[in-house]
């Protein structure tokens, strides 16, 4: 009888570290792309930036380690893969680059942010939203001091992004000089670049960074200096991530304008696995105006409340909760913008017929309670959301007076209470949630550390106790002899792997030794893994030079921060066992 789990298909997504921000939105553009009840399993291969200079032995030899996931993508049984090579391979020679791409030829393959023509592949049209913020800067407020934090030359955005810095800034009769521009590590350690950027340019009035990541070095460096984003410098980052809301003030920054990279790279890749001619796609970019420069695409002034429409609220809806357009919608959720567009159309309807009963009064409340309660704040951030809600309040306070105004200030105020409560939650939950985390982990690794008894039982041990890593759905795989960092790099991996344990619904199961021993190349395709974990993570276990095995985690939020972490004292502990 054939097995229903041989229709699905195995997606690997290969990115550069899964904490930086930029690999955080390609792997959730993906994730949102997949409807929950599709045959689709995505496996995630995080590794590092791969460089061969510019890196000490150790720091080189740690990331030749991590990037052995990397080899996952061609060993393994996938339908396809996504590449993110603009996060692991811009300080790579064109050779080096080729010849680890030579490796997944077999498969169908889509790039980001490459512009390699060969390859199918996926890139932000930088041109139009870089364009449209130094357009604004200088024509709607009038500045023309205005700076840039590059990145590495090596670095195909970086490079791309100054090219059109500098044309936007002549096109608008300003003169580019080199002391406009510092190159930055395109990281949040930016500040050396921030710091020489604003000594060499007192007078500056705007920058912008080449990433929402360099943006932060140069937020720490005005703060030492006492000068505010938004006031004393305007200042516009790229890429538009979650980072961009949440740092204070929030960040203006160039963004996509509606699918994401990740969608836009999955569905060409499921286009090629199904034997169909793909084109490589060019992502329209725009400016998404925050605090830091405060800034509105389109022009929500109202005349008069009868040429109001549904697609006035579907605009301003798409305007502040962005980050909807890459979600899927399934039958079971409730469709947001469809509900906001519901909420104000009575809004709307109740002021133009200058009534507002008791019962419409009521239903309009619920239906703002069921909109946050849904989800909302997830697709915007709490000043873009407050800042727009203010604004229409605003422009229909200065139109009308009257009972109903009164009623619909009550509607608003209810939709910023449910917002700031609804991030307070999320907020008061994470904290908690960090909190017993860090009490379970302590117990692990006290466990985990008790070396009295032999290494099997103390290994039963570790493994009994995976639980408390607080980890839903997840699988280790040993192999029977560790894998050494010569083998690695000329691509030796043993033929055959044990899965040792499996954690399924918050519970540990130890895999009896008779029924470990799984082909390399069927890792991901294990029953085990098949029933639990559709989206998941794929982290190396290795000590120094040493790999131990492969720990597969189910993708949730809090493991963008905590699953490197858990694969490296897992890989400790797992070492001191062996050797002790």
């Amino acid at each position: 009888m054939r097995d229903r789990f041989d229709k699905e298909k195995l997606i690997g997504l290969i990115v550069g570290g899964i904490s930086n921000e930029f690999s955080k939105e390609v792997i959730n553009g993906v994730v949102n792309s997949i409807p929950n009840s599709s045959d689709i399993r995505l496996a995630i291969l995080p590794g590092e930036l791969m460089v061969q200079k510019y890196q000490s032995t150790g720091v080189a030899e740690h990331h030749a380690m991590f990037n052995s996931v990397y080899n996952l993508g061609n060993i393994c049984k996938m339908d396809g893969l996504i590449i993110a090579m603009g996060s692991i391979g811009w300080q790579l020679n064109d050779d080096e680059i080729h010849d680890f791409l030579k490796q997944f030829d077999k498969m169908p393959l889509v790039l980001i942010a490459s512009d390699y023509t060969e390859y199918t592949t996926v890139n932000y049209d930088n041109k139009s939203g870089i364009r449209e913020a130094i357009d604004s800067l200088i024509n709607k407020r009038g500045l023309n001091r205005i700076c840039m934090i590059g990145g590495y030359d090596a670095n195909v955005d970086s490079v791309r992004r100054k090219k059109i810095f500098i044309e936007s800034l002549e096109e608008n009769g300003i003169k580019f000089e080199d002391k406009f521009y510092v190159a930055s590590d395109m990281s949040i350690n930016s500040e050396e670049a921030a710091e020489t950027l604003i000594r060499d340019n007192p007078d500056v009035q705007a920058i912008f960074c080449v990433n929402d990541a360099s943006a932060v070095g140069l937020y720490n460096v005005m703060k030492k200096q006492g000068l505010t984003p938004g006031k004393e410098i305007q200042v516009i980052g790229f890429d538009n991530t979650r980072k961009a809301g949440e740092l204070i003030p929030p960040l203006s920054s160039v963004g996509s304008q509606s699918v994401t990279l990740g969608q836009k790279a999955l569905e060409l890749l499921l286009e090629k696995i199904d034997g169909n001619e793909v084109e490589s796609a060019v992502i329209p970019t725009r400016l998404y105006g925050r605090e830091s420069y405060e800034y509105d695409r389109f022009d929500f002034s109202l005349r008069k409340f009868d040429e109001i429409n549904v697609r006035y609220f579907e605009i301003m809806f798409e305007d502040c909760f962005y980050r909807y357009a890459g979600e899927h919608i399934g039958r079971e959720s409730v469709n947001l913008k469809r509900l906001f567009c519901e909420v104000l159309s009575k809004m709307f309807d109740g002021l133009s017929k200058k009534y507002i009963g008791a019962e419409d009064f009521e239903e309009i409340c619920q239906l703002i309670d069921i909109f946050f309660g849904n989800g909302a704040m997830e697709y915007t951030d709490v000043w873009k959301f407050l800042e727009s809600v203010s604004r229409l309040q605003r422009i229909i306070n200065d139109q009308q007076n009257g009972r109903e105004n009164v009623l619909v200030n009550r509607m608003f105020i209810r939709m910023k209470d449910d917002a700031i409560k609804s991030i307070s939650e999320m907020r008061i939950r994470e904290n908690n949630e960090n909190i017993e985390a860090r009490s379970r982990f302590r117990e692990f690794m006290i466990k985990g550390m008790n070396y009295s008894g032999n290494k099997e039982s103390i290994q039963l041990d570790i493994l009994n106790s995976m639980d408390l890593l607080g980890v839903q759905n997840s699988a280790f795989y040993m192999f029977e002899e560790p894998v050494v960092k010569a083998d690695l790099d000329q691509k030796k991996y043993p033929e055959y792997i044990n899965l040792v344990s499996v954690i399924k619904a918050g519970s540990v199961y130890v895999i009896p030794k008779a029924r470990q021993k799984r082909p390399m190349s069927d890792i991901f395709i294990q029953r085990e893994i098949k029933i639990y974990n559709k989206r998941f993570v794929t982290f190396p276990i290795f000590y120094e030079r040493i790999l131990y095995g492969f720990l597969l985690l189910e993708l949730t939020d809090d493991l963008y921060h905590k699953g490197e972490f858990y694969a490296s004292q897992l890989g400790m502990l797992v070492h001191m066992v062996r050797i002790s």
